[in-house]
């Protein structure tokens, strides 16, 4: 469903991903682990074109979505192309970015309005039936300001749910929230999993990775050094620096 072949990404002078090839199949939860710095969210953002790769190629659901060499277009894509590739693509970022002057309803109901131009009572009632699977059927009328961190992050869920992707990808979902408010973020995205979404998580949740998972990618200055499933990865890495990794953080 979606392939990064040969992709580099640069910053000017520096270099933040380097020849990163992976292909992420239907109903795979991939998880990227690894330390800050090492390229993660980047490559996430360059996924959905957030951010335009150096070199490589991306494709989404076999289409190619980006294609450069030293940092020009290779392939003319229409920009109205690339928004209709990328909306196969669902986004929970760190922050949860709800509009502060919107209800939790209109939250979530505001993209497929806009983007989609659906109908209004169509997009109430997926919105509601997304609210009542993320807990938060009685929270529509409320203001983000009056959620919890956690209740924030599931309408961002929600939100990104509205739009029928085919594909989520989870940037660290769980870093901005208290301890406490981990689990119940991390129980939407199990139920997800456990329906068949394709999803790529970048996270810091071992546990989750483990239990979740279906493929683990362990990534640092840019590369990915090691990947297989997640028994094989936190059991019995073969990578030195996989090895030094998992032994100070589990």
């Amino acid at each position: 469903m979606i392939k990064l072949e040969h992709v580099y990404k640069s910053f000017g002078k520096l270099e933040v991903l380097k020849d990163i090839n992976l292909e992420v199949k239907q109903g795979e939860v991939v998880c990227v682990i690894g330390p800050s710095g090492s390229g993660k969210s980047t490559m996430l953002r360059c996924l959905n074109h957030l951010e335009r790769i150096t070199s490589g190629k991306v494709y989404i659901e076999n289409e190619i979505a980006d294609e450069r060499l030293n940092d020009k277009d290779v392939l003319k894509i229409s920009q109205e192309k690339v928004q209709q590739l990328c909306t196969e693509l669902g986004m929970v970022f760190q922050r949860f970015n709800l509009f502060p002057h919107l209800t939790v309803l209109e939250n979530v109901m505001i993209a497929p309005k806009i983007v989609r131009k659906q109908n209004q009572e169509e997009i109430k009632s997926i919105a509601l039936d997304l609210l009542d699977m993320v807990g938060l059927a009685d929270k529509k009328d409320e203001y983000p300001s009056r959620l919890s961190g956690g209740q924030q992050q599931r309408v961002a869920i929600a939100r990104a749910l509205a739009m029928r992707p085919k594909i989520m990808l989870f940037d660290e979902p769980t870093s901005a929230l208290d301890p406490e408010l981990v689990g119940e973020v991390l129980e939407v995205m199990k139920k997800l999993a456990h329906e068949g979404m394709t999803m790529i998580v970048v996270t810091h949740e071992m546990g989750f990775a483990k239990e979740v998972g279906t493929r683990v990618i362990f990534m640092d200055e840019g590369r990915i050094i090691e990947e297989g499933n997640p028994k094989d990865i936190f059991d019995n890495p073969k990578e030195d620096r996989t090895k030094s990794f998992l032994k100070k953080i589990l």
